[in-house]
């Protein structure tokens, strides 16, 4: 959690950044050291499963929103009636907010922290939100260490701020779209092609339509060298196998526009679909081919992930309408209930030896093709099992 300590501290934050290794992703802080003569500091401010914060921006992996990701507007607290601002249409009397900066300062990290618990890709901007805030300091005289931030540095922070959120607000709706558009209707459909073929198809039909696609910007394998749309899908088709055998490589991932970018060409290189999991409603990434149908999140209350959830729960429903298995669970209750009653030593190996000859008798059942072979199973079972008790 951020306090305005933070902003006074005498280490200069140069930058808040993402990272994705070996499927693991996180979001970093990057310091300058007090002392010249050390190195520089990197401190890991939060880390999930891969593709999790993207899930999380558009808001697919919750049920329901606790806070409208359109809050993140109040992070711009100069206003200025465009889309996209540059450093000249900011001046030092944009930052004369207050009379009391530190009360300023504290109430806007308290809604930055609350922002960042229900979206924690958030962080991702924080490396801006500290110039800004550490030059209001600065320019009030309530700072006099050795790093501080002047108009330049941080107006160019707030115009970065200020153009990353609105372009991620103009458009997440729309992103969010074609992002299901690409990477779940053909999982939900079970299409196996391949997310890249998917993603091209997409392309094509919308540019047939002439629907204006965000994915134009987003997605790499269209764009040549000099990130511009290549002029012809005989082009694109070409390079598409070679591209997609490339090494990833990203420059520095520092807002949230990059993030986005970067995360449609990782999951269309590694050829992953969106799934919707059928216990939780909340959406997994998972690879084309892949047969999953349940995500790895806990389940609410338990120990248990989705996936396991399911399992025992489809086991259980087998097992429920097997008839050599409902009638090892009356023996079993029947024994149950005798320890607890105390007719029978709570030291019995009852229990153990029920379910030892459940699984004798249950490999003979399962492998039996006719109905009278499975009948005298069960009776023979229940021979033994009243051997049991005698």
């Amino acid at each position: 959690m951020f306090s305005y300590n933070d902003i006074t501290s005498s280490k200069l934050l140069q930058s808040s950044f993402y990272t994705l290794s070996q499927n693991k992703e996180g979001i970093y802080f990057e310091y300058l050291p007090t002392d010249f003569n050390e190195m520089m500091e990197q401190n890991m401010i939060y880390e999930s499963e891969e593709f999790s914060l993207l899930l999380n921006l558009f808001g697919l992996d919750v049920t329901s929103e606790k806070l409208p990701f359109s809050e993140i507007r109040k992070l711009l607290f100069i206003e200025k009636e465009k889309d996209e601002i540059n450093e000249l249409d900011l001046d030092e009397s944009d930052f004369d907010l207050t009379k009391d900066t530190k009360k300023f300062i504290s109430s806007y990290l308290k809604f930055f922290n609350e922002l960042t618990e229900v979206y924690p890709i958030l962080y991702i901007l924080f490396g801006d939100v500290w110039t800004i805030l550490r030059y209001l300091i600065c320019k009030e005289g309530l700072y006099n260490g050795k790093y501080k931030i002047d108009f330049d540095s941080a107006s160019t922070a707030y115009v970065n701020l200020y153009n990353d959120i609105s372009y991620i607000l103009a458009h997440r709706e729309q992103m969010k779209q074609e992002l299901l558009d690409i990477f779940n209707i053909s999982s939900e459909y079970k299409v196996k092609l391949p997310t890249s073929e998917i993603a091209l198809i997409y392309q094509a039909y919308n540019q047939n339509r002439g629907y204006d696609l965000i994915l134009n910007e987003l997605n790499p394998y269209i764009k040549d060298a000099e990130n511009q749309l290549m002029n012809s899908w005989e082009d694109i088709i070409k390079i598409l196998p070679s591209k997609l055998n490339e090494e990833l490589s990203f420059p520095t991932c520092d807002s949230l526009t990059k993030f986005v970018k970067q995360m449609v060409q990782v999951l269309i290189h590694k050829e992953q679909t969106l799934r919707k999991c059928k216990n939780c409603d909340r959406y997994f990434a998972s690879r084309y081919s892949s047969l999953a149908e349940y995500c790895t999140r806990k389940v609410t209350g338990t120990n248990s992930t989705c996936q396991e959830y399911a399992s025992k729960k489809i086991y259980k429903k087998k097992q429920a309408e097997n008839p050599l298995y409902q009638v090892f669970t009356t023996y079993y209750n029947r024994i149950y209930g005798r320890i607890r009653r105390g007719s029978l030593d709570k030291d019995t190996t009852l229990l153990d030896d029920i379910k030892l000859l459940h699984q004798e008798f249950s490999s003979k059942y399962d492998t039996s093709n006719d109905s009278e072979s499975k009948e005298k199973i069960i009776e023979s079972f229940i021979i033994e099992a009243d051997k049991l008790f005698s």
